[in-house]
């Protein structure tokens, strides 16, 4: 079973592609619930790295597994680094993770000055070289191998224990979107939001200051362009689908 949770494509990519080596079932974390799992079933986990760490839905869902007499996965897919994030996740499941890899991806986070996302070359070659690691990561996990294939970056212990909280804290949050006169009122921010913190009041999309994960699903994927974090995404490209 992969158990897997997407913001914006790329981590379900990679869990569909990874699915098919593996001739595994997929699941999304989103979903809430814990799905069905034989008796000393493997598990595999494929989440986005956010400010070196899982994100929130992705911690919340997995506390409450029990993982105990599995073999354990994961891979982790980041824009450029990882940090310490794989013991972030063992920490959340209370159990050692066997096999662990990350992999790049387009980049997503755009809501500080300096973010953007990478231009159409950098992602697509960033997507093609996940695409070739693929198969060499799913031979280790076929074999049950105990691996670690990471690419923390510097200073990383600094950045998951030191200047993630400060992150999570001030920056994991959804007072600052808001949408321009080019929304159109689709709704689609609303029914995409994974955990779905998103409702419509009089044809006007609201955040309810509640469950954000901090994902930019609604920023990246809203078709009219409609939708800002503050000032700081303003004419800021949104990630092309991959």
């Amino acid at each position: 079973m992969i158990l897997f949770f997407s913001g914006t494509g790329n981590s379900k990519l990679v869990a569909k592609q990874l699915a098919e080596l593996l001739h595994e079932n997929l699941h999304n974390m989103e979903c809430g619930n814990t799905p069905h799992l034989e008796e000393g079933e493997p598990i595999g986990i494929v989440f986005p790295v956010y400010a070196w760490g899982l994100p929130q839905i992705v911690e919340s869902y997995l506390r409450k597994m029990d993982v105990s007499g599995r073999y354990l996965w994961a891979v982790m897919t980041c824009g450029d680094d990882m940090g310490y994030a794989d013991k972030r996740l063992e920490k959340a499941l209370q159990h050692k993770v066997n096999a662990a890899f990350s992999v790049q991806m387009p980049n997503t986070y755009v809501c500080l000055p300096g973010f953007k996302v990478d231009s159409d070359e950098v992602a697509q070659r960033k997507v093609n070289t996940t695409q070739e690691r693929l198969s060499e990561i799913a031979g280790h996990i076929q074999k049950k191998e105990g691996c670690r294939q990471l690419t923390r970056g510097g200073a990383a212990w600094m950045k998951t224990y030191m200047l993630r909280p400060v992150f999570n804290r001030f920056l994991v949050t959804d007072k600052y979107f808001r949408t321009s006169k080019d929304c159109n009122a689709c709704g689609l921010c609303a029914k995409q939001c994974p955990t779905h913190n998103i409702s419509l009041c009089s044809h006007t999309p609201m955040w309810n200051r509640t469950d954000c994960t901090g994902c930019l699903r609604c920023f990246h994927k809203c078709p009219q362009r409609a939708i800002d974090w503050g000032k700081y995404t303003k004419g800021k490209k949104q990630v092309q689908k991959v």
